[in-house]
């Protein structure tokens, strides 16, 4: 059973995407009761995410906070540890790496104080912040953030500057978070921003990464971006369904599960 929070959240997007839809379709693509849908749309009425109107809901035209990030980071964090040490094995001292954004990425940033010599960049506002205490105590880290717009919801920089910064670069490994990760379809994100940026990420990089729990898998979101044949390895949770697992192993995709 899908967190209410986040099945909420998911349930926004979809109307931002569709400009307004109706209650039946919301059940239908949720796979939940009618009465479920309306409380939902109530909640989110409530909180200004959303307009509720006779039979569906319809977008707002301004923009609100999105505290999908806030909501993200405390989901799975068992999960999220064990991925992010084993990520941490994998940078070498004297590594250029980039980590993204993410909840998952933010992990990985409490596995680096061991490590020596590191150049790192990020695209992610709250791993810049985590990024910022390491280095009060590693001088021999050197730390940027790419800059850009702040796309609240997902506590990431966005935008022309920071698709223009990451081309600049050339590093060992870039780790990526996600969003929604489909076997057929690749990693798919909520918006074309969010997908510029992480193209941005992967390109400029020998090595790439996917930091993802399990519960982003057999998901899809708005935008394609990735194929998961473009990525080095996947590092995800055991209880990956062996299903999933299987379809990855036969697609050639590398998975490591912790």
């Amino acid at each position: 059973m899908k967190i209410p929070e986040i099945r909420r959240q998911e349930i926004r997007n979809l109307i931002q995407q569709e400009k307004s839809v109706s209650v039946e379709r919301i059940a239908d693509v949720f796979g939940i009761s009618v009465i479920t849908v309306r409380r939902d749309l109530e909640k989110l009425d409530e909180l200004g995410y959303i307009s509720k109107v006779h039979g569906g809901a319809i977008a707002k035209d301004s923009f609100t906070y999105e505290p999908v990030f806030e909501i993200q980071k405390n989901l799975y964090k068992q999960e999220k540890l064990r991925i992010a040490r084993e990520a941490a094995k994998r940078i070498n001292d004297g590594d250029s790496i980039i980590i993204e954004s993410g909840s998952t990425c933010l992990t990985l940033v409490s596995f680096l104080e061991d490590k020596k010599n590191l150049k790192i960049s990020t695209a992610g506002v709250s791993v810049a912040n985590e990024l910022l205490k390491l280095v009060q105590g590693k001088k021999d880290f050197e730390v940027s953030a790419c800059g850009g717009i702040i796309r609240a919801g997902s506590s990431t920089y966005v935008g022309p500057h920071a698709v223009s910064y990451f081309k600049n670069l050339n590093v060992d490994i870039s780790f990526i978070g996600a969003v929604a990760i489909s076997v057929e379809k690749g990693l798919s994100t909520a918006t074309q921003f969010d997908a510029e940026i992480v193209k941005a990420v992967t390109e400029c990089a020998k090595k790439v990464i996917i930091l993802a729990d399990s519960s982003k898998f057999e998901k899809e979101s708005y935008i394609n971006f990735l194929p998961l044949k473009q990525a080095d390895e996947i590092i995800t949770d055991n209880n990956l369904k062996p299903e999933i697992a299987q379809k990855l192993a036969k697609n050639q995709v590398k998975v490591t599960l912790v």
